[in-house]
């Protein structure tokens, strides 16, 4: 299907279908985490509450009702785009391209994140994910890294390119150009739980977007997302086993 050829969203609409689900999901957040840190776990372990309980069905839910008001079904069909296919050869070149461009950016502006979050310190401390993990058993450890490679690192990218590159991006393809890096800010700044990182957060997924864009390749996003979250959380596992 011709993405000019779908109904496309205004500015507004686009605004409102990319932020709701992460107020929703910052709402979430703010509501599981306390009780889970009197439980004597990690903050962590909150967000991934929050992107299994809040994130999943919601973003699921508006695709499929969408279907549904569409298709006259539960059916993803002309809902979910950029399902063309690319060749193998192609397909691991871009999505390594999409990878290192998001790994490099991490990397190096880390430092911004850092200044960025002090602009922050008046939130309270279990707000922040970033904690030391040494302080918890090395059961709570590994259960937390479990947690995160399967709902943040598989579960959330699979549910988010789904709804913001197969349904959101080509509904922007209006703004012609811009719609990439529109499409990334507005990524971004939907991770309202770590407000701090949408500088880097938007540098970082901007190839990701641009390539899915320019090859109406979904799976490129998938296998991309998948891959920059669990390697993210390697670091984890390590600390468990020292």
């Amino acid at each position: 299907m011709n993405e000019t050829s779908i109904k496309q969203h205004s500015l507004g609409e686009s605004i409102a279908y990319h932020l709701l689900p992460g107020v929703a999901i910052l709402a979430g957040y703010v509501i599981i985490t306390p009780f889970i840190r009197r439980a004597g776990l990690p903050s962590a372990i909150g967000i991934s509450l929050a992107v299994l309980f809040v994130l999943v069905p919601l973003e699921l839910g508006i695709l499929f009702w969408q279907g549904k008001r569409r298709n006259g079904k539960f059916s993803l069909e002309g809902i979910v785009l950029n399902r063309e296919k690319t060749p193998a050869p192609q397909f691991a070149l871009w999505t390594f391209v999409a990878l290192f461009a998001a790994v490099l950016c991490f990397a190096l502006l880390g430092w911004l994140d850092k200044i960025f979050i002090t602009f922050f310190d008046w939130l309270p401390t279990w707000f922040f994910v970033n904690e030391d993990m040494s302080v918890y058993s090395k059961t709570i450890q590994f259960v937390n890294w479990l947690a995160i490679v399967l709902i943040t690192g598989i579960l959330a990218p699979y549910v988010e390119e789904l709804y913001f590159r197969g349904f959101l991006l080509p509904r922007l393809a209006w703004t012609k150009g811009w719609a990439p890096l529109l499409e990334a800010f507005l990524f971004a700044l939907y991770h309202f739980w770590s407000p701090w990182q949408l500088v880097t957060r938007t540098l970082a997924v901007l190839a990701l977007v641009y390539i899915v864009n320019w090859k109406r390749n979904l799976r490129i996003g998938v296998a991309a997302h998948w891959l920059l979250n669990v390697v993210g959380s390697l670091e984890l596992l390590v600390a468990v086993f020292k």
